[in-house]
């Protein structure tokens, strides 16, 4: 079978998508991936194909658009784009402006300029199956413009669905909510040019792929057939240095921020600050950091080892505790290796964050990890945070508890019989007729 992975040029949605990509071509299908250019290299990283469709990705216009319209909802509101975790908060106007926000100040800046290509390319290479990252809609127009079978793979929460069903609750009447639907009017008018009608599964997928365990994924209706997978952590090409593979004398901890730019940052949170107290307890503290993260830290305590880069699963297997902004990837393989997390999402500007907090709270309901926002993310607040993490028991077995969840979901490998059989199924379906 021709299968083909499509993601907008993030690098961090691609790499979640890679076990099932490798096992599916372990299998003896052929299996490529389309993105902008710009991903390029670090998809030739994995050994796996690349296609390019449309232009460039210019992330940073995008952000610049974006900021216009959260900046306007914090002000009015008092907060940014917290996501679902937000909602019982939100009146209705507010939840349209920040759902409107998304599909239009990210969704149609990310998906519109490679859809022509990426449709293009479908018909003429006439894939048999389409997996799709949860933010770029064009895998499933350009699915169903071609004839082939298409999933969605998530690798956060899935705050936009969540959001579009509790505005379809609060709608008047169906007019009202296809009306207020910006995502489905957009997709619909997307897909019409292809000869698509809109349908659900341009939301949803066929089916959705979901790494999350029990207790934790947003179920927003019944329209999504959810597929567990087994989370396997993927972090790219890497190097593992000696003093990693040796057994740490003290506990270590691991302090992360992820790759997200140095605009989100929030500077009113010193980091220099924060990991100077957290070096008060008895730790090993190892901070990957950007050089602009770095800036202005002053002296860095003895027990800190600071770096640009440690692949995030050899690093965490030998952690007692992470700490993080909440970011999905570091966030799930945490949870894979049963390690505690103390999630800072404040460490991220509000008015950028989409899922973060929602995965901070999930988590710490599930009493795996900490949750600690606003003005409780202070110096001594953090310490306190992190003893409590290391030194309460629980919460290792309940991280532990997690871990067992997500082996019990089938393997990335497991799952290649049904992606199989999808495809199969849907072979004998016409779908509009090539341009």
């Amino acid at each position: 079978m021709r299968i083909l992975f499509v993601t907008q040029a993030e690098k961090t949605h691609m790499l979640s998508m890679v076990p099932l990509a490798w096992a599916l071509r372990s299998a003896g299908h052929d299996v490529r991936v389309a993105s902008q250019p710009e991903l390029r290299d670090a998809v030739a990283e994995t050994g796996l194909p690349f296609c390019d469709v449309g232009p460039g990705y210019v992330l940073d216009q995008y952000l610049r658009a974006f900021k216009v319209l959260n900046d306007q909802y914090a002000d009015d509101a008092g907060g940014g784009l917290g996501g679902a975790a937000d909602l019982d908060r939100m009146d209705s106007e507010e939840l349209l402006d920040v759902y409107r926000g998304t599909v239009n100040y990210w969704l149609r800046m990310v998906n519109e300029p490679m859809l022509d290509g990426l449709v293009e390319f479908c018909r003429r290479w006439r894939p048999d199956l389409v997996v799709w990252e949860p933010k770029t809609y064009a895998g499933g127009i350009a699915a169903k413009a071609s004839g082939a079978a298409h999933v969605r793979f998530l690798w956060g929460m899935d705050v936009l669905s969540t959001m579009r069903v509790e505005i379809a609750r609060r709608s008047a009447d169906p007019d009202t909510a296809w009306r207020e639907d910006a995502l489905a009017r957009w997709l619909g008018g997307c897909a019409r040019r292809f000869g698509v009608e809109f349908a659900e599964e341009l939301v949803h997928g066929q089916v959705t792929i979901d790494p999350y365990p029990g207790g934790l994924p947003l179920r927003p209706g019944p329209e999504a057939l959810h597929q567990p997978i087994r989370y396997l952590p993927f972090n790219g090409s890497a190097r593992i240095p000696a003093w990693l593979r040796a057994r740490p004398e003290r506990p270590r901890v691991c302090v992360t921020l992820g790759t997200t730019s140095a605009e989100r940052f929030d500077r009113r949170h010193r980091l220099g600050d924060l990991l100077s107290a957290m070096a008060e307890l008895d730790i090993e503290v190892v901070a990957t950091l950007s050089a602009h993260q770095r800036q202005d830290m002053g002296e860095i305590p003895e027990n800190i080892r600071v770096l640009d880069h440690v692949p995030m699963h050899p690093l965490l297997e030998g952690c007692a505790a992470v700490v993080h902004h909440g970011g999905a990837g570091t966030c799930l393989t945490a949870m894979s290796l049963g390690v505690p997390q103390l999630i800072l999402s404040d460490l991220v500007l509000a008015k950028y964050q989409f899922d973060e907090r929602v995965l901070a709270k999930r988590l710490a309901d599930q009493g795996a990890g900490i949750d600690l926002t606003g003005d409780d993310v202070t110096p001594a607040g953090t310490r306190d945070a992190l003893r409590s993490l290391l030194t309460d028991p629980l919460f290792s077995h309940r991280a532990d508890l997690l871990r067992r969840r997500m082996v019990e979901a089938p393997t990335p490998a497991a799952l290649v019989p049904r992606l199989e059989r999808l495809a199969t199924e849907h072979a004998g379906v016409e779908g509009p007729i090539p341009a």
